[in-house]
C-alpha cells in the first residue's frame, strides 16, 4: 500500500505534470491520442471518462445552463480533439464559468478525489508486483509511476515489468529496490515518450518539484 506520508508528494507530482500552476476549474486540451477536453487536477477527460462528462454536465446544470446548450457543449467535447478547443468563445465562457462557480468547484474536487483513488489503486498494484519479487520501490520511482498511471490508465505492462518480465525491450529491475533509473529506463522505451520526448522532460521536472514533499527525499 502507498505510504500515507507519500500522498502529498504524489498529488503534487501529478498536479505539476497535468496543469502546473493553471486552474483546474476550466477546460484544457492535450491534443494527443484520444484526448478530448480535460479539467481538474487529474485532468478528467470528456472523451474517455464518463465521470468527467457527468461532472461537466452537472456543473453546467448547477450554473443554470439550459439543456440545449449543455447537450451542444457535451457533444462537441466528447470526442477526440487533435485540433484543440471546438467550442465557440461564448460556449467556452459558459463551460469555464460553470466549472469555476462554487458548485462547479465542489463537483470538480469530488471528481478529482475519485480519480485520485484510482491512481492509488493502480500504484498499489505496482507495489504488489514489486513485492512479488521481494523488492521495495524507491519513493521517487513511485512518483514517476503515479504520474504515469494518471496519464495512461491501468499499468498492465508496468506491473509485469515490476514482477520480473522483460517489457518494451527493457530488462526488469534486479532489486532489492526498484530505482528511479529503473522506471526512467522503462518509460523512455514507451511508445508515448518515443513519440513525445519533450513530455518526458516535463514529467521529470514535475517529479523533481514534488520531491521536497517526500518525508525523506531520496534521489
Amino acid at each position: 500500500m502507498v505510504d500515507p506520508d507519500l500522498i502529498p508528494a504524489v498529488k503534487e507530482a501529478i498536479k505539476q505534470n497535468e496543469i502546473g500552476d493553471q486552474s483546474p476549474y476550466k477546460l484544457s486540451y492535450a491534443r494527443l491520442g484520444v484526448s478530448g477536453a480535460s479539467f481538474g487536477v487529474f485532468q478528467g477527460d470528456t472523451n474517455v471518462s464518463d465521470v468527467a462528462r457527468q461532472t461537466l454536465r452537472k456543473a453546467l446544470a448547477a450554473n443554470g445552463v439550459d439543456d440545449a446548450t449543455i447537450n451542444r457543449i457535451l457533444g462537441l467535447v466528447s470526442q477526440r480533439l487533435p485540433n484543440g478547443n471546438p467550442l465557440s468563445p461564448d460556449d467556452t465562457e459558459v463551460a469555464d464559468s460553470a466549472l469555476s462557480a462554487p458548485a462547479g468547484r465542489q463537483l470538480v474536487d469530488a471528481m478529482d478525489q475519485s480519480l485520485f483513488l484510482i491512481v492509488i489503486r493502480d500504484v498499489n498494484a505496482c507495489i504488489a508486483a514489486a513485492q512479488s519479487q521481494n523488492f521495495s520501490i524507491n519513493p521517487v520511482a513511485l512518483l514517476y509511476m503515479a504520474v504515469w498511471v494518471n496519464m495512461t490508465g491501468p499499468p498492465t505492462l508496468l506491473t509485469k515489468f515490476l514482477a520480473g518480465s522483460t517489457e518494451l525491450g527493457v530488462l526488469p529491475p534486479v532489486g532489492p529496490m526498484v530505482t528511479t533509473q529503473d522506471i526512467q529506463t522503462y518509460l523512455h522505451a514507451s511508445r508515448y515518450f518515443i513519440l513525445h520526448p519533450r513530455n518526458f522532460l516535463h514529467m521529470q521536472e514535475s517529479v523533481e518539484a514534488a520531491i521536497p514533499l517526500l518525508p525523506s527525499p531520496v534521489a
